[in-house]
């Protein structure tokens, strides 16, 4: 079969296409014309290329005569361009994504043939990968969702940035590493936002934050074993959150390159109540700020190990934590301590949970020339401060420096 008759027979799939419409593309087709190339053999390429041209025409109409296929045509390898303003962390990526392909198993012209983006079905639902970005910090991810039985117009829209923007989000389940050997991550409040395109289609971004930012390339191994959402419809149940949830497997490799123009690392090492905020690295779609915060320390006993073991894995014999992990995690308490990054004008950055000693913010489109960074380790000054924000637009560069116990002024252009 060759690439037309696929593209014939992908169009048949539509059960509700007019029989009006299949009349004029078959007129279209039939006078069409054979071009002789100048060794004498058929110019195939030239009528293939001749009768994608008459389909895109009788396309038009096919869209217009069958609106539900219209909402069908593909936004794979657009979806950044989709999204990237209405999303947290958003910022022009599409001109810098690559576009993600598999190969059909098909040739023409003795070139292998792909198709856009990465597909994987199971349970109802179909992912497909589209588009990847790396600055070095995080991987970006673009996906397309569809889902067979619907229901995605009664995903709730959430607010993004501190402002009046929103986006809807997609719960998804499973963990991911990289291909050098790096330890498996569970997906944790790493979700799929966007939006929706219609009943079936969902489409959005995914950030995973990468443990270091030292390499020129690497490989995404993505495991996702479940996919949910919630719903408006159900507001009223006791637990609202995820309100639809399918479990399955949707396996991806994806091969990334890194921007490693794209990041600045900038020493600070300014002190204060023991904590110390050592460096800042710049993106154009984040900042990072690394704080070293003080902990205090306990004994962490192996009895205490292995209660905790048993009761979370169910006395498996391998927890998957060893004891020596467990006490490192376990026998340290961290003071308080909450990181605003602001920029030259005194705006407020929007920011992730903090963890790890790491404080993520994000630039939204914004040109950064200065940020001012504080570091608080009193609650109560640190949500004086950013309620400021909120009803002003700008914190109190002076009185947030007199109550942080770090407060450092970093220039980046």
């Amino acid at each position: 079969m060759n690439q037309l008759e696929n593209m014939m027979d992908r169009i048949r799939e539509d059960q509700s296409v007019p029989e009006r419409v299949w009349k004029k593309l078959d007129i279209a087709l039939c006078d069409l014309p054979d071009y002789e190339d100048g060794s004498g053999k058929k110019g195939s390429r030239k009528k293939f290329a001749s009768a994608a041209a008459a389909i895109a025409v009788v396309g038009v109409t096919l869209c217009i005569s069958n609106p539900a296929l219209a909402a069908k045509i593909p936004l794979l390898g657009k979806i950044f361009e989709e999204v990237e303003n209405n999303i947290p962390f958003s910022g022009d990526y599409s001109e810098k994504a690559g576009v993600l392909a598999q190969a059909t198993g098909e040739e023409r012209d003795g070139d292998p043939l792909a198709s856009p983006g990465i597909v994987k079905s199971d349970a109802g639902i179909t992912v497909t990968a589209s588009e990847v970005y790396c600055d070095g910090l995080s991987v970006f991810l673009t996906a397309q969702i569809d889902v067979d039985q619907g229901g995605l117009h009664n995903l709730p829209a959430h607010y993004i940035d501190g402002g009046d923007s929103t986006a809807e989000m997609l719960y998804l389940r499973g963990e991911w590493n990289l291909s050098d050997g790096s330890e498996a991550q569970d997906l944790f409040n790493d979700n799929l936002e966007g939006k929706v395109i219609d009943d079936h289609t969902f489409v959005g971004m995914l950030k995973l934050d990468l443990e270091d930012y030292n390499r020129t390339e690497g490989e995404l191994s993505l495991r996702l074993s479940s996919i949910g959402w919630d719903d408006v419809t159900m507001l009223d149940a006791e637990d609202i959150s995820e309100s639809h949830r399918t479990e399955g497997q949707w396996e991806f490799d994806i091969p990334f390159t890194v921007d490693t123009e794209a990041v600045r690392e900038i020493a600070v090492g300014k002190e204060g109540n023991g904590y110390t905020l050592e460096k800042v690295i710049v993106s154009p779609y984040q900042v990072v700020a690394y704080v070293d915060v003080p902990f205090t320390e306990r004994e962490v006993t192996r009895e205490e190990y292995e209660s905790v073991m048993a009761e979370k894995t169910g006395a498996k014999e391998d927890p998957g934590l060893t004891y020596e992990e467990y006490a490192e995690q376990a026998g340290k308490t961290y003071q308080f301590w909450n990181t605003v990054i602001c920029d030259q004008d005194g705006e407020m950055l929007f920011s992730n949970p903090e963890g790890d000693g790491k404080a993520v913010a994000a630039v939204d489109g914004k040109e950064l020339s200065k940020l001012y960074i504080f570091v608080f380790d009193d609650m109560d000054k640190d949500l004086e401060v950013e309620k400021s924000s909120s009803e002003s637009g700008s914190i109190d560069i002076q009185k947030a420096g007199a109550d942080a116990a770090v407060t450092a002024e970093v220039t980046i252009q």
